[in-house]
């Protein structure tokens, strides 16, 4: 279950307001890539079954997370990482999540100890996630690919900025790009503070 922090007037709204949300595959529309397991259903984890999703699905390696929703935002901190598995696997975590959880959120931000350090904007965590199939050999767009779109959406929490240096189009260069930005902005500021190595 998510934790869920709620401001009264955002709550009354969302209720007022409140409609059948997208779902299934329709809702990646030209970005969708099938799946083979029945964890690769698009849209089908709930944000209250979400940290339960985390807790137990074998894709996340046993690493160990915290989900809160802060109004429309969802909040993602890693607690405890264990030493065998490698750093990309908490960028898989962010590629599931864009997968299989509900709109029902603005963007997904990563947090340590309850600050937030970066963001991604649901449209394009979902137009990713929705091309991310794993555990199934060449299923799914190549990860590398799905990986420099990630990185080219974060932002800084808070002030929008972008937190790679601006990709030029070329193959080599944007992958290079992607790998520094993840060596030395995203795992030093997100998964290493606060994270219990075991």
């Amino acid at each position: 279950m998510v934790r869920r922090r709620l401001p009264a007037l955002w709550l009354a709204l969302a209720l007022i307001s409140a409609g059948p949300a997208t779902a299934g595959p329709e809702s990646c529309a030209g970005d969708y890539w099938p799946g083979t397991l029945p964890e690769h259903a698009v849209d089908s984890v709930s944000l209250d079954d979400l940290q339960d999703f985390l807790d137990t699905a074998p894709v996340f390696d046993g690493i160990s997370f915290s989900v809160t929703a802060v109004g429309d935002e969802l909040w993602l901190d890693i607690l405890k990482y264990p030493g065998k598995v490698t750093a990309l696997a908490s960028i898989r975590t962010i590629l599931v999540i864009g997968r299989v959880v509900r709109p029902d959120y603005t963007k997904l931000v990563l947090t340590d100890a309850g600050k937030g350090i970066f963001e991604i904007p649901y449209g394009a965590l979902h137009r990713i996630g929705c091309q991310f199939v794993w555990g199934v050999q060449g299923a799914g767009q190549n990860p590398n690919a799905l990986n420099r779109d990630l990185v080219d959406a974060m932002r800084f929490y808070g002030t929008g900025q972008r937190i790679a240096p601006p990709y030029d189009g070329l193959l080599l260069g944007d992958t290079g790009k992607m790998l520094n930005t993840l060596n030395d902005v995203v795992y030093p500021r997100w998964l290493l503070p606060g994270t219990q190595i075991e």
